[in-house]
């Protein structure tokens, strides 16, 4: 089998993806970003007892906590399995949920633009953005969840109906800031393609599964159906997105994402359901991210991640097309 440039290039992204992230494992523990060690209490607590715990055991604990537990889980089944200490397999866990999203961003780029080069190019600018370096470096539920976010999309985009059901329902498992970008992106998603059943249907039923997944295991933990008691919500936990946080997205990702954004919607090529896709998807995360505008003021930092990964993917066409354009001038200016 001839291996081909694009091959090539995918391969220097991977490595560039998981050497950047590399320094999680230098350490006898994995970094203590966030709620890390947190998680891993919750993932020794299950291996040592074989039942996941419904109670709190930080805070004080004694009381029932809201965390989803797929990302806990995996790590856990991975360790019993592997019979590596749950600790640095969370590093290694990291590493591995770094590449697959990098994959995941170029199969779903190639997927809407039916281009490889456009897949590469938003695989590389995942690579390079400080934003999504630091959220897919920490061993936290989120990392996976931008993972799951793409893979949901990409079976939606594809009308695969039992696919897309079963991803939306991992989702709901997996992180709660990643299920209501997922819910608010097939909603919209949902409303744009009313007229079109076969299409509304592949974005509704898993939005529909989603929800019901999530409902089901938030009345097992905490008993209600009521999301406004938990704390992180009361107590409008999160920091709003100013012009010195958005930068983190990547000051190279930015204008190229600019550039996608706009070429996307002015191109007559592009099949419609691809744009509506990645309209709702765009709206769903600045909406999000911007939820103090509305009152809300909740996550609004953790939105923001989202919303980059969602612009890797503009950004990712936005180079492509630059390029093009750029050797288009460069041919006109040789052959004169």
């Amino acid at each position: 089998m001839k291996i081909k440039d694009r091959q090539i290039l995918l391969f220097a992204v991977i490595c560039a993806a998981l050497w950047f992230r590399s320094p999680i494992l230098e350490g006898y523990i994995i970094p203590t970003f966030g709620n890390t060690m947190y998680h891993v209490g919750i993932i020794r607590k299950t291996m040592e007892t074989m039942y996941y715990p419904l109670y709190e055991l930080s805070y004080g604990g004694g009381f029932r906590h809201f965390y989803v537990p797929a990302y806990r889980l995996l790590i856990a089944s991975m360790a019993i399995t592997s019979g590596i200490d749950p600790m640095p397999l969370s590093g290694m866990m990291t590493l591995a949920i770094a590449l697959f999203i990098a994959l995941m961003l170029y199969s779903l780029g190639r997927r809407i633009y039916d281009n490889h080069y456009v897949g590469l190019c938003a695989a590389l600018f995942f690579v390079i953005s400080p934003e999504l370096t630091i959220f897919s470096s920490r061993a936290l539920p989120q990392s996976l969840g931008l993972f799951m976010i793409p893979l949901t999309l990409y079976f939606v985009l594809r009308e695969q109906r039992l696919l897309s059901v079963l991803a939306a329902m991992a989702t709901a498992l997996t992180h709660q800031m990643t299920l209501l970008v997922l819910v608010l992106t097939l909603l919209i998603y949902s409303v744009l393609q009313l007229r079109d059943k076969n299409k509304f249907l592949s974005a509704f039923v898993p939005l529909l599964a989603a929800c019901a997944t999530y409902g089901i295991w938030q009345m097992y933990t905490m008993q209600t159906l009521d999301i406004f008691s938990i704390s992180q919500v009361k107590y409008h936990e999160g920091t709003v997105v100013d012009w010195k946080l958005f930068a983190r997205a990547g000051l190279v990702v930015i204008p190229f994402s600019i550039i996608g954004f706009i070429r996307t919607f002015l191109s007559d090529h592009m099949p419609r359901d691809r744009k509506l896709l990645m309209l709702s998807w765009f709206a769903a995360t600045l909406l999000l991210t911007k939820n103090e505008l509305f009152g809300v003021s909740i996550f609004m930092d953790r939105f923001f991640t989202f919303w980059v990964e969602c612009m890797v993917i503009f950004a990712g066409f936005g180079l492509f097309y630059s390029l093009n354009y750029l050797d288009g001038l460069l041919n006109k200016v040789g052959t004169k």
